[in-house]
């Protein structure tokens, strides 16, 4: 029973209580402890970053490096502490009386801030300074943050303000100007192994590589996060952990599952489909899930295909060695439509009426898709159709243009526009001796005469040319009258009617007519 009473969780078990024990947090160590050694203390820290990753924690180690000391008469702040201090283990606790701890997420509002200020104005009782640690400092009011402002404005130099934010956004700007502000990073996989493995190994826990990349891989870079599913998993394996009760454990699917299926899906085995679909059922993995998976794995074979570096690779040697030999003869345009595909897949799935036949329906799409010929290769031939065609038209324009050039012979003189009209109408011969050139140009035609001409000669000419080059022509011609053929004139009267009597001929001519 007292066995049970005493046990402590991992997460706190193994937390860090210096900067020389904090783990993934290199360039904030480095950082912290420079400006440290040189005496540069700030008055307000501000730590982000995801959940799990030390934020606080490494506020807590602040409070106990900037307030160490072994007799109370001096101190000295250190980065790698050896000796537990005065003031170590209180602070680590939190319970020490001059490091006061704060969760914003429940204490919102202006008055924990005014208690805070009040507080702040007295000198410390035990240690060197006062430090205020504010957690999830965004959740504070805008009167709180307010209140808070003006402490950070021009603060006592007995005070430390900490504060932690997993939201920096929400954070007025007149706030973070008054901070050093340190983005604590998620844990790398390699680091985060790592560290699982000598926690094991001091607990007594027997445990596979690909045990530690399963939890690594749950928590996301959440170190805290990643000693919670390895507590849990101690606790179900009853201290060896294997990889089937770990997946099951998390939830998660076989990869070498979701492995086999990217292979029926991206070489086009669509009569695989439904025993895969089975399988999900069978073993009750969630349709949603799968499909993250899935997109999981065409993100690392594109990776793969252009040997880009991965990050927090989820797979072992031997998996990815599979993988490579699925992708071979691959084209990445394929992988990047699957990729689209299980995107926008998953919407459809998840709002779906039954979410195994979306991904039937879905699993049997990207196997079709697959068939198709690579998006390049279709890229390509369209393109040379398109050069092939365009070669084509311009063939049987120029043609066409040659033929067209064949047939209509344009005139470059008005003796070759002569020509012409007499060769095709013999009777103009006459009427166009009358005229004579002023300008010609092809198209337009300025001409001039002494002697009467046919009125209908202009419409003639036009209408002649228009026939022989195929275009139309503006004629014009100046000078003498044309002839109207049925003009009544004094002589005309005298031809038709001899014995008629003209009485007062120069009056008529005078009065026209």
């Amino acid at each position: 029973m007292s066995e049970n009473t005493n046990y402590r969780i991992l997460a706190r078990k193994y937390r860090p209580t210096s900067f020389d024990e904090l783990v993934g947090q290199n360039n904030v160590v480095d950082t912290i402890s420079n400006s440290i050694r040189s005496g540069r203390l700030s008055q307000a820290y501000l730590f982000t970053g995801i959940r799990g990753v030390g934020k606080t924690t490494t506020a807590r180690i602040l409070a106990r490096t900037i307030n160490y000391t072994l007799d109370n008469a001096e101190y000295t702040p250190l980065i790698k502490i050896e000796k537990k201090g005065l003031n170590c283990e209180a602070i680590m606790e939190s319970r020490h009386p001059d490091v006061f701890e704060m969760d914003a997420a429940s204490n919102t509002g202006i008055d924990h801030i005014r208690e805070i200020i009040s507080f702040a104005q007295t000198k410390p009782t035990m240690a060197k300074f006062k430090i205020f640690i504010i957690d999830e400092v965004h959740m504070l009011s805008k009167q709180a943050f307010n209140g808070l402002l003006k402490i950070l404005e021009e603060p006592p130099e007995h005070v430390v303000f900490i504060f932690a934010t997993t939201e920096i956004e929400k954070i007025p700007v007149t706030v973070l100007s008054r901070c050093q502000k340190f983005n604590l990073k998620r844990i790398d996989n390699d680091v985060m192994s790592e560290y699982l493995k000598k926690v094991t190994k001091e607990e007594n826990v027997v445990i596979n590589d690909e045990s530690v990349q399963l939890i690594c891989n749950a928590s996301e870079g959440s170190m805290r996060d990643a000693l919670s599913v390895l507590d849990q998993a101690i606790s179900l394996c009853e201290g060896n952990i294997s990889e089937e009760k770990l997946s099951e454990m998390l939830n998660l699917n076989n990869i070498n599952f979701i492995i086999d299926l990217f292979e029926n899906l991206i070489l086009s085995h669509v009569e695989q489909i439904p025993e895969k679909i089975n399988e999900i059922y069978q073993n009750g993995f969630e349709s949603m899930s799968v499909i993250r998976d899935l997109s999981k794995i065409t993100h690392i074979a594109s990776l793969m295909k252009l040997n880009i570096p991965i990050q927090n690779d989820i797979l072992s040697a031997k998996q990815k060695e599979i993988l490579e030999k699925y992708i071979v003869n691959t084209d990445i345009s394929s992988l990047v439509h699957m990729w689209q595909m299980l995107l926008k897949g998953y919407n459809d799935v998840k709002n779906s009426f039954n979410q195994n036949l979306a991904l039937e329906m879905l699993f049997i799409k990207l196997c079709y898709s697959n068939q198709l010929p690579p998006i390049d290769s279709l890229i390509s031939d369209l393109k040379a159709s398109a050069q092939k065609d365009s070669k084509k038209i311009q063939s049987i324009t120029s043609a066409q243009t040659e033929d067209l050039t064949e047939s209509v012979n344009i005139p470059e003189t008005f003796d070759e526009i002569k020509s012409m009209l007499i060769d095709n109408d013999i009777r103009l011969a006459d009427e166009i001796d009358k005229l004579d050139l002023i300008e010609y140009k092809i198209g337009h035609i300025e001409l001039t005469s002494n002697e009467d001409f046919d009125s209908q000669l202009i419409n003639n000419i036009q209408s002649a040319l228009r026939n022989m080059t195929k275009m139309d022509w503006t004629i014009n011609i100046s000078g003498s009258n044309p002839k109207q053929e049925n003009q009544i004139t004094i002589n005309s009267i005298k031809e038709h009617f001899p014995d008629a009597e003209v009485v007062n001929e120069d009056d008529n001519i005078q009065n026209g007519g």
